[in-house]
C-alpha cells in the first residue's frame, strides 16, 4: 500500500477545488484503501514564492521510501538526491549542500523530479 499522497487544490467559497477531477478521485481512492482507525498526518500549506511545506513533506516521504527500498539511511539518500539535483558543490575539498528549506518552488520541483527519476531507474514508482 502506498503510504503517501500529494495533490494540489485551491479554495473557492471555502471548499477544496481540484484542478482536475482525477486529483479529487485519487484523494478519495487513497482514503478508501486505509483501514479503519488508521492514523493519518495532513500537511497543508499555502504556496508562495518560497518552497512549500507540502513540497518538503513530499520530498521527505519520497526520500524515506527510496531509502527503505534501496537499503540506504535517510541521510544517505537525502545527500545523494541533493548531489544529483545540483544542490551541492565542492570548495577547497569541502562539500557544501543547500538545505531544502532554503530552496524555492522551482528548485524543489527539480528535487521531486530527480527523486522520480531515481525511483524509475530503480523500478520504484514514486508518482
Amino acid at each position: 500500500m502506498k503510504t503517501s499522497l500529494f495533490t494540489k487544490a485551491s479554495i473557492k467559497n471555502g471548499e477544496l477545488v481540484y484542478p482536475i477531477k482525477a486529483s479529487e478521485t485519487r484523494v478519495k481512492n487513497f482514503l478508501k484503501t486505509l483501514p479503519d482507525d488508521a492514523k493519518i498526518e495532513l500537511f497543508i500549506s499555502v504556496t508562495t514564492g518560497h518552497g512549500s511545506t507540502a513540497q518538503l513533506a513530499k520530498i521527505h516521504a519520497m526520500i524515506r521510501d527510496l531509502a527503505n527500498e534501496l537499503g540506504y539511511t535517510f541521510e544517505e539518500m537525502k545527500l545523494q538526491t541533493k548531489r544529483k539535483t545540483g544542490l551541492c558543490f565542492n570548495q577547497d575539498k569541502v562539500e557544501y549542500c543547500k538545505s531544502f528549506a532554503d530552496c524555492d518552488v522551482p528548485e524543489l520541483n527539480l528535487v521531486i523530479q530527480t527523486l522520480i527519476e531515481i525511483g524509475d531507474f530503480s523500478n520504484i514508482n514514486l508518482r
